[in-house]
């Protein structure tokens, strides 16, 4: 960590440490962000770039509304893709199309990767759930937490628990002191407090638009770094459930998470930068504009996907196709992805007629089989899964 850099920070301040390693004691220093204050004195670009974010995320949740009887319809998929994207971020790298068929089939083997993206589906969804009875808060963070990385290799004695131990963020995985580029607060009350004046800032009154708000959050969140690992993940994930708490989105429709691991060096960068010389400007309007393309793109791939299941349902009906055939075919793109049980199970026929369903989707196309196997066999629908899971453009601002 250059310390230099952080010493003359207007927003936070450096405390000493000692960490061991290799048996020895090391003698270093932590950064402690100062709480958020309840303005932020922000350019008219930040601003502007808050109120192109609303618009677009306002657009985003009247369009699902608009065309969709539920909007958990494409929010389903969405939050796959943001969990495939948010764990990439953090070096955790797994198909989409290996979680999907993981989700159906609890008997194929899952990797170390696949478990914590499905653990990340399980922690969003839980968010949302709890959202009802529980404010955003360390509580509910703590509560993911112990959802997101339960049953992974780094599941341990602090997991579903604020840190108390110190944590280095650095090149990689077990660095030294000395070649970390970050060192949040030290555990007890430097982290305590910071974690208590966060959940207080978010619910606090203020004059500072939601977006704004939102971004702040998340900048402090990852300053504070509360948990030994997780941190980028349930942060992100805080801010889609801060957005919906705002009343910016009624469901989870967009992925911020692809935007960010398209340029993670900026990401990070910026976030620094708010530390160690207080660029909340350039961070917030980052953050905003974050959220502009990925709802303009969300917004794309919404229209792509309706597009595909017209198509796919005015094709399947020429080849005289009905049933639940069609009915599969419906739900596609809210899972593209399953079994013959699945579909006997879900559309209430025989395994018989499901069998004989996804034969006939297999044959026009809609579905391929993907696992190999003469039973127990998955498939999935490839043209909803590129919609999905293709690349975004890549950002330019």
């Amino acid at each position: 960590m250059q310390i230099e850099r952080f010493r003359e920070s207007p927003t936070g301040r450096l405390v000493p440490i000692t960490v061991e390693e290799a048996g020895h004691e090391v003698n270093h220093f932590a950064f402690v962000p100062s709480p958020l204050p309840s303005d932020l004195h922000l350019g008219p670009k930040t601003w502007g770039a808050a109120i192109d974010a609303a618009h677009h995320l306002g657009r985003l949740d009247a369009l699902a509304k608009e065309l969709l009887p539920n909007p958990m319809l494409v929010a389903r998929p969405t939050i796959r893709r943001e969990a495939v994207s948010t764990s990439a971020l953090e070096g955790t790298f797994a198909p989409a199309a290996d979680v999907l068929s993981s989700e159906l089939d609890a008997d194929i083997p899952r990797s170390h990767a696949v478990t914590e993206v499905l653990n990340f589906i399980h922690a969003t969804e839980q968010g949302i759930a709890r959202m009802k009875v529980l404010p955003i808060s360390t509580r509910l963070a703590c509560e993911l937490q112990e959802t997101l990385i339960s049953g992974t290799p780094s599941e341990d004695w602090q997991t579903g628990k604020v840190r108390q131990t110190q944590v280095l963020i650095g090149p990689y995985k077990g660095c030294s002191v000395l070649e970390a580029t970050y060192i949040p607060p030290p555990p007890g009350d430097e982290l305590s407090n910071g974690m208590s004046d966060w959940e207080k800032w978010i619910h606090n009154e203020t004059d500072l638009h939601p977006v704004i708000r939102v971004a702040a959050a998340h900048y402090q969140f990852e300053a504070l770094h509360p948990f030994t690992d997780g941190n980028g993940r349930i942060g992100r994930l805080i801010a889609i459930l801060q957005l919906m708490d705002y009343g910016l989105l009624s469901e989870p429709l967009i992925n911020l998470s692809p935007y960010f691991e398209a340029q993670s060096d900026r990401y990070r960068h910026l976030l620094r930068e708010v530390s160690t010389v207080g660029a909340f400007d350039a961070w917030i309007t980052y953050f905003c504009n974050a959220l502009s393309a990925q709802a303009m793109d969300a917004e794309s791939r919404i229209r792509a996907l309706l597009a595909w299941r017209e198509d796919a349902l005015a094709t399947l009906r020429a080849r005289g196709m009905k049933g639940v055939a069609l009915a599969v075919t419906e739900k596609l793109i809210e899972f593209p992805s399953l079994t013959v049980k699945h579909v006997s199970d879900t559309h209430n026929v025989s395994v018989q007629a499901a069998n004989h369903a996804v034969g006939r989707l297999t044959e026009a196309g809609i579905l391929e089989e993907v696992t190999g196997r003469s039973y127990n066999r998955v498939f999935q629908a490839p043209a909803v899964l590129d919609i999905l899971f293709r690349p975004a453009p890549t950002p330019t601002r």
